[in-house]
């Protein structure tokens, strides 16, 4: 198989690199932008400052055996290292930076791809290599690895490399490539002993390389079977052929010439047939063309004149053949191109409507031809309309040239997605809905595409939403211009989409990134996150939390292809730190009942755990002090279960009074009504004087009251205080009574 390379475009001096593809897994460019020399100085170094991706550089003064390192500015660029042409024996390939051996002297291609598909793009990046010096000697015995060629298949008298894979680099080797007829007797070749090898042949022959490291033990490669193929090679002439490829002058392995002007024609060998010519690749530079006729001159039916690749041709004329004519300018000769041959003598079978292909509906790559379809009585009426071409609502064009019928059972989703992209073939597609095969009056058009709405082809690939499952579907498939027939090919796939499910709400404490995934399940990949509170901490599917409200926020996840879509929804719970508040001072007698909260100021959480001075965990908040005289700390821990956890601490000063004793005691003191509706009056047995009270809640907070006191008693007022418990703090000198208050509504 000859290299295949897209074309590309040089206007004004810029050079636009639109494609490129691969040859046995490595990259092989057609655009050549500078060069760079290299002395046999260890840490020598050159640069080419503005490669595209898609583009090679010529590197000169490579030695044999010293190892090298290239570069690149894009991190994520692919480089394939060739020696003796653009097109020669793959030394190296791999991300950058990439390090390689030479096995020969003299001049190297360093080719600059986007990934190893080979892509390609229009960022300016400065490569550099730079010579390591003498690699290590080769060790005994050395590994030759195996025989790999640049073609599939030879042409009589074209030239094609040879050169080993998976062999030993280092100083020290030797090589003597060796050739056979039968496989088993081989023969030393006269002068082909560097590491690779340029063959010519005109019989099936096979290849074998003896490597040897030093003085050491001669090692054979794995051999390699080189056969003949049928080519059709572009010269002034004609050939007569159903079969084979048809090349440009250089061949199945090189680039055709400066100043070419060839005509040639090629008739079919079958009498009847029509010739089929399928371009599996072309690369000319912009202003080398070629030009083809519908028959056997070039006074015939002019079909087209071409610098890009004009995909299937197939004649109509009454011999069935076809003439070629191409032209090139002074300079600059690309890989050219490879066209198989083939010859029809009738259209496909389902030319006709009423004859359909069933495609099965499980995403199976499925290949067809539309070579010699026809336009069927009355079919134009049913021609997509002209509403563009990356639409799902009709063609660029509404032109039938080549049509085939096929049908498709819609499934159980209703959806699908239809494609033809697996084949370079320029095609256009459409669906409908058939009650008679026989009768276009009933076809009703649903949806049409002519170029991939990915924009990856020219192809036809769309997606086709709310089919009635079960239903069958006619599907027509047409050239997207006249000369676009051949090979082509059809998958449909069940379209189904999943979003996923909500799953529980997550929990996050403010400030911490949080990703957005952890809050759905059962999800497809390839979707994208959307708010709905807007928070600009958003990135992919991680969201920072800093600075945002402390609640509950949602978040959309979208996954879409075509007419389909679902969506699930991700909670996350941004908690604010947990807080114990401020550290505080209690003052009290032995035996008295405490509210700890009541020592704590500032923003506390409640319903945190208290810990007495033994580091023992308390319930509740209430306690009785000791009745020992001494300062006691007691930690409270307030935890939201999602944030750090928070203390705070309360020293509790027990002084040597007792509470409830002395003067003040419980039986001295009355409160009545209790419960009360908040209005109350606490009655004493005996005058008192200097007593001070108040009142808390149960969290130790203080309650506004209003207290009038007299000799004996003291009115008390909490009218606008909630239905609950209270307690009653009274105190004065060395006297502290608590009671417990009830208030009813």
């Amino acid at each position: 198989m000859k290299k295949s390379i897209t074309f590309f475009t040089c206007i004004l001096a810029l050079l636009i690199a639109v494609g490129s593809s691969t040859v046995y897994g490595q990259c092989t460019n057609s655009i050549e932008y500078s060069s760079g020399t290299l002395t046999n100085t260890t840490g020598s170094s050159d640069s080419i400052t503005c490669h595209y991706g898609g583009e090679f550089g010529v590197w000169y003064g490579i030695s044999a055996g010293f190892s090298y390192t290239t570069t690149s500015a894009i991190a994520t660029d692919y480089i394939t290292v060739h020696s003796g042409t653009s097109g020669g024996p793959v030394v190296a390939f791999g991300v950058q930076p990439l390090n390689w051996t030479a096995s020969t002297s003299g001049t190297y291609y360093i080719h600059i791809n986007t990934n190893a598909a080979c892509g390609t793009e229009n960022n300016c990046r400065k490569v550099i290599t730079v010579n390591n010096g003498p690699a290590s000697a080769c060790t005994n015995p050395a590994n030759a690895g195996s025989v790999a060629s640049s073609i599939d298949l030879a042409c009589a008298g074209s030239p094609f490399s040879l050169y080993l894979t998976g062999a030993s680099v280092g100083t020290g080797l030797t090589y003597q490539w060796q050739s056979s007829t039968n496989g088993l007797s081989y023969s030393d070749i006269p002068g082909a002993t560097n590491a690779d090898y340029s063959a010519t042949q005109s019989a099936m022959t096979y290849y074998v390389c003896i490597v040897t490291c030093a003085s050491g033990t001669p090692v054979p490669s794995t051999p390699l079977m080189v056969d003949m193929g049928t080519c059709v090679i572009m010269t002034n002439g004609s050939a007569t052929t159903c079969g084979g490829n048809f090349y440009d002058s250089g061949g199945s392995a090189g680039n055709y010439s400066d100043n070419e002007s060839y005509t040639f024609t090629i008739t079919p060998s079958t009498i009847g047939s029509y010739l089929h010519v399928d371009f599996n690749s072309y690369s000319s530079e912009y202003w080398d063309e070629m030009t083809v006729y519908d028959g056997n001159s070039t006074s015939a039916t002019l079909l087209g004149t071409f610098n890009s690749n004009p995909g299937g041709i197939t004649s109509s004329a009454t011999d069935g053949s076809l003439t070629f004519v191409f032209n090139s300018d002074f300079s600059g000769n690309y890989a050219g191109w490879e066209g198989a041959l083939s010859c029809a003598t009738t259209g496909p079978s389902n030319d006709n409507v009423c004859s359909p292909i069933a495609i099965p509906v499980d995403g199976s790559v499925n290949t067809y031809s539309n070579t010699l379809a026809s336009v069927e009585t009355d079919e134009i009426n049913i021609a997509p309309p002209s509403t563009g071409y990356i639409q799902t609502n009709g063609w660029g064009i509404s032109t039938l040239e080549h049509t085939v019928w096929f049908t498709f059972v819609a499934p159980a989703s209703g959806n699908v997605t239809i494609s033809g992209t697996d084949a370079p073939m320029n095609g256009q597609a459409a669906v409908y809905s058939v009650g008679n095969c026989a009768d276009f009056a009933t076809f009703d058009f649903i949806a049409g595409n002519d170029d991939a709405m990915d924009y990856s082809s020219e192809a036809p690939k769309f997606t086709v939403c709310g089919l009635t499952p079960g239903q069958t579907y006619y599907l027509l498939y047409d050239s997207g211009n006249t000369l676009a027939s051949g090979n082509f090919t059809l998958s449909i796939t069940n379209l189904s989409l999943s979003a996923g499910s909500s799953s529980n709400v997550v929990n996050v404490c403010g400030g911490e990134s949080v990703d957005l995934f952890d809050g759905i399940a059962g999800y497809d990949t390839g979707g994208v996150w959307q708010e709905t509170i807007p928070t600009f901490g958003v990135f992919g599917s991680t969201w920072n939390t800093a600075g945002v409200a402390y609640q509950v926020f949602d978040f959309l996840y979208i996954v879409e292809e075509g007419c389909l879509s679902d969506t699930s929804t991700a909670s996350i719970h941004v908690f604010g730190p947990s807080s114990a508040g401020s550290d505080g001072t209690l003052n009290v007698c032995r035996l008295e009942t405490i509210n700890l909260l009541s020592g704590l100021s500032g923003n506390v959480d409640l319903g945190g755990t208290w810990y007495n001075p033994a580091n023992q965990p308390l319930v509740g908040n209430v306690i009785t002090t000791s009745n020992i005289p001494g300062q006691f700390n007691y930690d409270y821990v307030a935890d939201n279960g999602v944030c750090p956890k928070d203390t705070a601490n309360v020293l509790v000063i027990v002084a040597d009074c007792v509470a409830g004793l002395n003067e003040l005691t419980s039986a001295s003191v009355a409160v009545h009504p209790n419960p009360s509706n908040g209005s109350f009056v606490v009655s004493f047995s005996h005058e008192t004087s200097g007593l001070n009270a108040k009142i808390v809640d149960m969290n130790g907070r203080e309650v506004p009251a209003s207290i009038n006191w007299t000799n004996n008693s003291a009115s008390v007022d909490m009218l606008s205080a909630e239905k609950g418990v209270y307690f009653l703090h009274i105190a004065g000198n060395s006297d502290r009574l608590t009671l417990k208050v009830v208030v009813e509504k």
